[in-house]
């Protein structure tokens, strides 16, 4: 009865899919008749190349990226942009593929079948038209050849790469429907028709569930990694193209839910007259038998194309030999194989030597003569093919484009509000305290400067509150592209929709802004001034926005924005006209403020601040001379600029004139920022059309020494896909030299484990065992429980609580299991700059216990290398989803990371996901072998062949968080069996299962009986597992022994886990050049800007005030370089929650230590770099060159610890960037610069002014260069007066020169009086309260600062990742 009931379960399952997918296709081509799309595929003499720099490489380090910076780099840029044709031509070329012939028509199905690094991936990629290799011979769409197809098509073809990348915030519907919504004719299109697809298109895949769960990310929690391939798969089916090709798209399903897939796609294949190509790992018999054709691929050979039902006999035929329980999937992937195949002696294939000698046969065969009947004639019928049924681009207009892309940003701003909601209460706190600062200023001279420093501050506060918008940015843009490709879209849709969304968002942040802070800094209370005032301030953010935006299409690191965009902005924001006065800038970087928003922009809010404005000289030292017994104003002048002789104020217009400001410019500039805003958004677009980062076909493995390029030579004739390493010889192993155990022998037992998270209880009741010697099995549908599993018994963070009885050893105490686990997660998560031999040895020397020696724990690594056949990528670098190793190489490297440790017990999260069958197969017999050796492992499984189904010692099944079986492999059908179930004979065991625990059961009665996990609670086998756990428990115990081991949380002292993490850092800056190269850069450009902006500055009070300005700017270097620290940081963190730290490699102390150590070289040489640059070329006085480097040495320093601890306070990036943007405003707006001591607010001046480091930085550096200097006046700098008649100068003004400490320039003269208002350097610093003596304490006291970050670093790391305390609500 359970066939006929798994039978009718699947035909109404077929039902559903059929009605589903007649919906679907109802939906994308209308109801008319006909309407359906038929595109054969066809190719002859397929041929594909690429460069031959594509094999194996040495990593490219540091010191090349500077080397390559002074012309290998630009000389690299023009020949493949300006010339690319004969820059490839020039490389050599080597075949990717090799004479490709085939056809696939309309409502036929491909299965492409071969080994990674065969050219599997590059042949979907081609035929989907979707690389940028060098591709020959004949490829024609329904008749049309590729290039023209491409151009007018473009959407009728598609890729599924096999990567997943999705927006990580947005939601599984919202994702889903967004790709309805661009694939659907708007003329059909209606509300309730795409929320109804989404409903099917979830059902369809399994997917209603989580419909509301985050899709989610490598960091991002979200769904699991099989429902998050559904989801690629369901966004993909939505597009609607005609040719559509599947790369691996099973990878990290079951095998039932891949089955239902091929299903899927064969209704789809059959009703919308589709052409599908698609490549599957580990595809079973029913998978297989769903498809038309198959083509087979040996190292870029066709070595067979035809029907599926052909292929084995084909191969049988030359002399190939299957192994019995053979799938056919797995035998033809397994002729490919010269160490799995087997032949009949004496035949064709036993003389088989190569993928060349396998072609060369199939080119001789019967079926190759047919398939060229078959290319003949399907290209005298593609002639008549009608063209005007094809999609000629996007399914949406451009605009309409635009407004779906307008809307996921809507529903993105609304899934990260928190980020807002911090920028936002950033904003006001800033207005509170920053406003305040400048409550009821003066109209006086002398708030005239700190006046013009209000409206500079505003400026700038909303342009850095733009940075943190680069990570979202930057961390999209691979969705943007893959989606771009799908032809959802273009890239520039998404460009123009971010510019869209920024501006409510952008102008609510004003509102906020302008609100508190117009009126709490008293400026001019004029309805009109108000308006505009807010007009220019919301225009010149947009500006900013659109600036950091451009770059982040242009450029292709993280890092590289923030160096390109960090540095403009600062650039914009020097040559503002506030630092440095359109008069005075040199004429080599004068033409700048011409191109520079910024300059446009504080001009309008100068003039309008000071248009109308009366300022009073009478306010004490600002008009001179202050003569005793003088009454009249003929003869005084006021000294701040556009001051007129015998006038005691300054009329506003007359001031910002001075300084080139024109009140008749204000509209004008309204239009050029406005042009140049759309400059920046036009440009951007087009980086984000023209650009791509994604590779088109896989990166070459890199070595880290040259020599090691060539050492096999199976990785010189690799694809440009990630190539796997096969075993030299399925029985090759090296027995450790000493056992993987200590003395007593581990036993694992749990015991009613269950596992609730809030409301719901993942895992119900659930016991079993692992012993020394076996190789347990965990096997379910996706989402069964199986990884929670494997958190709960590794100890690893599980969300939620853990009940039941966890026993290692039967009563060791977590600690000591915790370090003692070795736990093979399910991501191959790694440090992309390591290489194989590096990673291993890391974790054998940090995770091995102490009693085994430096000597004998790299032995053991070198035995492990050899046990997992790394030997031949040992110095490869492992590089992550992008480049680096093979999916099927980085799993051995993940067990070997494990194993290296030496671990007692080896769980291993989904293994074989994402590798063929051979690499599945190889993988197993390592966890056997370990297992053979004493090893007690423990695996999840999700898509298991027959023959390693078998390999397995014990297996545990799971049903939605509950035990169905746990006992012998070998047991487990007859289990079933007697429990009323019956397989198909030759049926595999694994999908048997899975397809019989999936499924309701029915007794004899045709009545719904108990569900499975019922039926092992109440099971003998279930009764007896008790009590042999029971059992195994009290023998451990009474035979246990006094535990000799440390006791400690890890096996390595902090020290040495701080020695060896600060050395893997190190080494991660070297290769990984961006980020040390951006400081570099930054501060190279910085210094040389700044050095030539204020070259050889002399002694006049204007050259004083430049002194302080050349000092000033290097905190606009704090949001270029530390933004960078930040993110650095956030992933280094990341990786240690979800790996490092789980795995008692290293503690939250050596974390935070080893990021702060191996900071220091790069501090060091950045601050090198810097000095000798700008302090040299601004001619500062080199008796303070000493004081100076140590000064700015100290803040390089200070400047990478207030990175770090930004990030150890905060949750997120964005929540990071807005701290930071929060912490430097108040810094560089109370030390005392901007706004003068005497001139700062009671309430702030007496403890925040003290409590501000950039005081004492600012105070002491500016003290160094200016202190002792005699002061020359230069003829701008003269201020000039007229006496009374009959006296001189020195008569009329000569008292108040000596007691104000002037110089009198010509004391005889009897008109025009001229004065330099300044002797020395020290008064002007007594206008700022710095005193020349306090040199000394301004840098002891910064850094006592700088020490202080240091412990806030460690504080929050242990608060916040430690004790899990939430600092802030919404987070």
């Amino acid at each position: 009865m359970e066939t006929s009931s798994k039978t009718a379960s699947s035909e109404s399952d077929a039902a559903l899919g059929v009605d589903a997918i007649s919906k679907l296709l109802e939906s994308q081509h209308g109801n008319e008749p006909g309407t359906s799309k038929k595109v054969e595929l066809l190719f002859r003499d397929l041929t594909v190349k690429a460069s031959a720099s594509s094999t194996a490489q040495s990593v490219k380090t540091l010191p090349e990226a500077i080397f390559n910076t002074f012309g290998p780099d630009q000389v690299r840029f023009v020949r493949d942009w300006v010339f690319p044709k004969s820059s490839k031509s020039k490389e050599g070329q080597r075949s990717l593929l090799s004479g490709f012939s085939g056809v696939v028509k309309s409502g036929e199905m491909l299965f492409v079948l071969g080994r990674p690094g065969s050219g599997c991936s590059t042949f979907l990629r081609t035929a989907a038209n979707r690389t940028n290799l060098n591709v020959s011979g004949g490829l024609y769409y329904g008749g049309i050849p590729a290039p023209e197809f491409t151009k007018r098509h473009r959407r009728e073809t598609i890729y599924l790469p096999e990567e997943d990348r999705h927006i990580a915030s947005l939601t599984v519907a919202e994702t889903i429907r967004f790709s309805l919504r661009l694939s659907i004719r708007r003329d059909i299109r209606s509300v309730a028709l795409i929320e109804s697809l989404v409903k099917t298109v979830s059902e369809m895949f399994g997917l209603g569930h989580v419909l509301d769960s985050p899709v989610g990310g490598a960091f991002f929690p979200g769904v699991s990694g099989g429902e998050r391939k559904r989801v690629s798969i369901a966004e993909a089916l939505a597009a609607g193209s005609s040719v559509q090709c599947f790369d691996n798209s099973t990878r990290g399903l079951d095998s039932t839910t891949a089955l239902d897939f091929v299903k899927a796609l064969r209704i789809l294949t059959d009703m919308g007259h589709k052409t599908t190509l698609a490549t599957l790992y580990q595809a079973g018999e029913d998978i297989y038998n769903h498809f038309d054709k198959v083509l087979v691929i040996d190292d870029g050979h066709e070595v067979f194309f035809g029907k599926t039902t052909e292929a084995r006999a084909y191969f049988e035929n030359l002399g190939f030999e299957p192994i019995e329980g053979q799938t056919t999937a797995e035998f033809l992937a397994a002729v490919t194989d010269p160490v799995d195949r087997q032949c009949r002696p004496g035949s064709v294939a036993a003389a088989v030597r190569s993928s060349a000698d396998l072609a060369a046969a199939f080119k001789t065969s019967a079926h190759y003569a047919e398939l060229q009947t078959e290319l003949n004639d399907a290209q005298q019928n593609q002639v008549v093919l009608d063209r005007t049924k094809l999609d000629s681009s996007h399914n949406l207009s451009f605009p309409g484009q635009v407004w779906e892309c307008l809307r996921r940003e809507f529903q993105l701003v609304k899934n990260q509000r928190q980020t807002y909601y911090i920028k936002w209460i950033t904003t006001i706190i800033l207005c509170l305290s920053c406003g305040s600062l400048y409550w009821n200023i003066s109209n006086s001279a002398k708030g005239a400067f700190t006046r013009g420093g209000i409206l500079f501050f505003a400026l700038i506060l909303n342009g850095w509150l733009q940075f943190p918008e680069l990570f979202d940015t930057h961390t999209n843009r691979p969705v943007i592209e893959r989606q771009s490709q799908l032809v959802l879209y273009r890239p520039s849709a998404v460009a123009l929709a971010r510019f869209l969304i920024d501006i409510p968002l952008i102008a609510f942040q004003h509102v906020l802004f302008v609100l508190s802070f117009y009126f709490l800094t008293r400026l001019q209370l004029d309805a009109s001034k108000f308006f505009f005032f807010y007009l220019t301030l919301f225009v010149s953010t947009i500006n900013f926005s659109n600036l950091l935006r451009m770059f982040a299409y242009f450029v292709t690191t993280l890092d590289d924005c923030f160096r390109y965009g960090g540095f403009s902005c600062t650039v914009l924001l020097l040559f503002a006209g506030f630092l440095i006065p359109a008069k005075d800038m040199k004429p080599y970087f004068g033409w700048i403020h011409y191109i520079n928003p910024m300059y446009y922009g504080f001009e309008n809010l100068f003039v309008n601040e000071f248009q109308g404005l009366s300022i009073d000289c009478r306010d004490g030292k600002n008009l001179i001379p202050q003569v005793s017994g003088s009454s009249s104003n003929e003869n005084v002048i006021c000294t701040i600029p556009g001051a007129r002789p015998g006038q005691v104020s300054v009329s506003g217009s007359d001031y910002a004139a001075a300084y080139g400001f024109q009140w008749s410019h204000r509209w004008r500039n309204i239009g050029i920022m406005l042009g140049i805003a759309i400059v920046y958004l036009v440009v951007g677009a087009l980086g984000s059309e023209s650009m791509r980062f994604a590779q088109s076909s896989g990166n070459p493995t890199k070595f880290v020494k040259a020599k090691n390029i060539f050492r096999r030579r199976s990785l010189d004739d690799a694809d440009v896909e990630k190539q796997p390493k096969k075993p030299t010889s399925d029985n090759a192993s090296l027995s450790p030299t000493r056992p993987l155990s200590h003395a007593q022998e581990a036993v694992l037992t749990w015991r009613d484990v269950t596992v609730k998270l809030e409301n719901k209880t993942i895992l119900k009741g659930v016991s079993g065992y692992a012993r020394r010697g076996e190789l347990t099995a965990i096997c379910g549908a996706s989402g069964a429980g199986k990884t929670t599993l494997l958190n709960a018994l590794s100890y690893t963070t599980v969300a939620g609580s853990v009940e039941g009885e966890i026993a290692y050893n039967a009563g060791s105490s977590e600690g000591m299991a915790r370090k003692n686990i070795g736990f093979a997660q399910q991501m191959d998560l790694h440090d992309g700059t390591a290489t194989v031999r590096e990673a291993l040895e890391f974790s054998a020397l940090l995770r091995q216990p102490k009693h085994f020696s430096k000597a004998e724990k790299l032995s053991y690594v070198a035995e492990v290398i050899e046990m997992l056949d790394l030997r031949g990528i040992e110095n490869a670098i492992l590089g992550d989803s992008d480049a680096g190793l093979g999916v099927e190489q980085l799993k051995r490297v993940t067990v070997g990371v494990e194993l290296a440790a030496r671990p007692e017990i080896l769980f291993a999260d989904e293994p074989t996901s994402g590798l063929d069958t051979q690499g599945a197969a190889h993988l197993v017999h390592y966890l056997q072998l370990l297992a053979r050796h004493g090893q007690a492992v423990i695996a999840t499984i999700h898509q298991p062949s027959a023959a390693l189904f078998h390999r397995f010692d014990n297996l545990l099944v799971l049903s939605e968080g509950e035990t169905v079986y746990f006992g012998d492999v070998h047991g487990s059908v007859p289990y079933f069996e007697f429990n009323g179930a019956s397989p198909r004979p030759g049926s595999n065991p694994a999908e048997f299962i899975l397809e019989t625990t999936g499924s309701a059961s029915l007794d004899q009665d045709g009545k719904r009986s108990r569900p499975w996990s019922e039926k092992w609670s109440t099971s003998t086998e279930s009764k007896a597992l008790i009590t042999e756990i029971r059992g195994k428990e009290e023998t451990v115990i009474s035979e246990k022994q006094p535990d000799t081991s440390d006791p400690g949380e890890f096996n390595a002292s902090t020290t040495l886990q701080t020695w060896h993490l600060t050395k893997r850092l190190l080494k991660n800056q070297w290769r990984n050049s961006p980020y040390v190269y951006s400081k570099i850069w930054v501060h190279t450009i910085s210094a040389i800007l700044i050095g030539l902006t204020f070259y050889q500055l002399g002694s006049s009070p204007q050259d004083l005030q430049n002194r302080a300005f050349s000092v000033y700017f290097i905190v606009f270097l704090c949001n270029a370089i530390v933004n960078v620290i930040l993110a650095r940081f956030f992933f280094a963190r990341l990786f240690w929650e979800f790996r490092e730290g789980p795995s008692r490699t290293y503690n939250w102390v050596s974390l935070c230590s080893a990021s702060i150590v191996a900071e220091i070289p790069a501090a060091v040489l950045v601050t090198v770099i810097y000095f000798v640059l700008w302090y040299y070329l601004s001619g500062l006085p080199s008796h303070s060159a000493g004081y100076m480097f140590l000064f700015l040495l100290t803040y390089e320093i200070f400047q990478v610890l207030l990175g770090l601890f930004m990030m150890a306070l905060s949750p997120s990036l964005g929540f990071a960037g807005n701290v930071l943007v929060f912490i430097v405003c108040t810094c560089n707006w109370f030390n005392g610069i901007i706004v003068p001591y005497d001139q700062m607010q009671i309430f702030w001046r007496y403890w925040l002014y003290y409590l501000n480091p950039f005081t004492y930085l600012l105070g002491g550096m500016i003290v160094a260069v200016t202190s002792g200097i005699e002061v020359h006046c230069s003829a701008d700098d003269i201020t000039r007066f007229n006496p009374p008649d009959s006296q001189t100068c020195a008569q009329y003004a000569g008292a108040w020169a000596a007691s104000a400490n002037a110089r009198l320039i010509n004391p005889t003269a009897t008109t025009a009086c001229e004065v330099c208002k300044w002797v020395n350097g020290d008064q002007y610093l007594a206008e700022f309260n710095l005193r020349p003596e306090d040199k000394w304490p301004y840098w002891a006291i910064f850094v006592l600062f700088t020490l202080t970050n240091v412990g806030l670093v460690y504080f929050f790391t242990w608060a916040t990742k430690i004790k899990r305390w939430k600092l802030f609500y919404f987070f």
